[in-house]
């Protein structure tokens, strides 16, 4: 199911509870709209939307050239309590956060710490000595730009925006007090530094873990004092709503429709040569107006996937080569090129630890659906894989950035890249598969999870080198995290 963007409400409720619960006093100011904008990785359209709401509703006063300031008057205790109700609310989707936050960044700094530049690693270690240790706002400022700094060498284009949105849940959405906001001093800030600079991934696991699970029993310690304060009751209903989205300012409905009808194309549910249903079918399937669907189908026209002809409807084709070569040369579809293959680079970082934890939930019947996918010729049994793992995590932030990811990967577009132009690799590609379901069988969680990663890994260098080939130079910065071992056939 498409899901329309929510970033507006996103943003308008995150500072609404940090106004009304007294984290923004009555005459303090917000920071600035390019603040807010870097901050919560939202466009400055979003911002000035938000302002407009939360102006309107009284809350805030704006003036031309200056930071919004707050106007809100509380009444008394009742901000408080609102801000603890609020606070028990999320106390549950904040701990999976933090779980979530322990499973993957290891992995993910890790990988950036092995391939990405770390020159300027020392310079942090002399700013470190010029902070003053109870300064909790410098430290966060250096550890944050140390961070983004390194996943930025990297040359992922999602990476920044993923981590920014966990920390941004984490420490902002429900404005914990400052002296919460960290749970790391300069011998932690240390420690990271030289397990970084050493390349341990043990290292690093074992600080990334440490320091979310401080943070997290912290949170944790902090909302119960408060719970017993209010003497708030136990049936608060948990609200879980960490979400990232990995296209903002991009991710448009009629974006998504057409990526939909592409995965439908390569799949064969409409076979080209065929003409796709009328404008007013597909926008009532859609719950869309016909205008959006006429966006959708104009975006399906300009990459070669369909082509409309005026009276008779739209016909379903497959690009040629040469159609997939002018996009990259349009500065639109080269962005939409390296986004694929970061995603790509992501997955195959973060399904392994995704696959780890939801090994022992995969049961018989699972199993045997996907025995049965490695026998239909032209599928692809890895989607099948990933979809069901999907399903079976447990931690529903790891969950939404799994389901975003995989969104961006469009398997349409890789199938016909392949039936076109790759001939072979699509067989080779569940050739690894297979290892990994062969692992699955021998209840080796080790090596199905590995495998998995090589799939992708697999998918990610196959790719990069065609488009490389068609004159994105730019590909290849954005390497595959795994080496690919030569396989026979299963």
């Amino acid at each position: 199911m498409l899901s329309k963007n929510t970033l507006f409400e996103f943003l308008y409720q995150n500072l609404h509870d940090q106004i009304t619960c007294g984290h923004f006093k009555n005459g303090d100011t917000l920071p600035s709209m390019p603040q807010l904008s870097a901050i919560y990785n939202v466009g400055i359209r979003t911002v000035k939307d938000v302002l407009a709401k939360l102006k309107a509703e009284g809350l805030i006063e704006t003036t031309e050239r200056k930071p919004a300031r707050i106007i809100y008057r509380p009444v008394p205790n009742s901000g408080s309590r609102s801000y603890a109700e609020n606070l028990v609310r999320r106390q549950n989707s904040l701990a999976e956060v933090y779980q979530t936050m322990g499973l993957i960044l290891p992995p993910l700094f890790y990988f950036t710490a092995v391939h990405g530049d770390l020159k300027k690693l020392p310079s942090y270690q002399k700013l470190l000595k010029k902070i003053n240790s109870t300064d909790t706002a410098a430290l966060d400022a250096v550890f944050s730009s140390l961070l983004n700094e390194l996943l930025r060498s990297s040359n992922n284009l999602l990476y920044n925006d993923l981590y920014n949105s966990l920390k941004t849940y984490s420490q902002l959405t429900l404005a914990t007090p400052k002296n919460l906001l960290l749970k790391y001093d300069q011998e932690d800030f240390r420690q990271l530094l030289a397990a970084l600079l050493s390349k341990d991934y043990q290292l690093i696991n074992k600080c990334f873990n440490d320091m979310c699970l401080d943070f997290s029993a912290s949170v944790t310690k902090y909302i119960q004092k408060l719970s017993r304060k209010y003497q708030l009751s136990d049936t608060i209903t948990p609200v879980y709503d960490y979400s990232w989205s990995a296209e903002k300012g991009r991710d448009h409905y009629y974006t998504q429709i057409a990526r939909d009808l592409i995965d439908k194309i390569a799949a064969n549910i409409y076979e080209p040569g065929t003409f796709l249903p009328y404008e007013a079918e597909l926008a009532k399937n859609y719950k869309v107006s016909v205008s959006t669907i006429r966006k959708s189908l104009a975006l399906l026209n300009e990459i070669g996937f369909a082509e409309t002809i005026n009276t008779k409807g739209t016909i379903v084709r497959l690009p040629p080569t040469f159609i997939t070569a002018n996009c990259m040369q349009n500065e639109r579809y080269k962005k939409d090129t390296l986004i694929y293959l970061s995603a790509l680079q992501l997955m195959s970082v973060i399904i392994k630890p995704a696959a780890e934890a939801a090994f022992d939930k995969i049961d018989p019947l699972t199993q045997k659906s996907w025995q049965a996918e490695f026998a239909q010729p032209g599928k692809i049994p890895l989607a099948l894989m990933v979809n069901s793992l999907i399903e079976l995590t447990e931690l529903r932030p790891l969950q939404a950035i799994l389901q975003e990811t995989n969104k961006l990967l469009h398997w349409g577009y890789y199938l016909a890249f392949h039936r076109q132009n790759l001939y072979g690799t699509t067989d080779t590609l569940s050739k690894y598969a297979w290892q990994a379901y062969l692992c699955l069988e021998a209840k080796d969680s080790e090596g199905f999870s590995t495998y998995l990663a090589i799939c992708f890994s697999y998918i990610l260098e196959t790719i990069r080198n065609f488009i490389m080939q068609n004159g994105l130079q730019e590909a290849a910065k954005i390497i595959a995290p795994y080496k690919i071992p030569d396989l026979k056939s299963p």
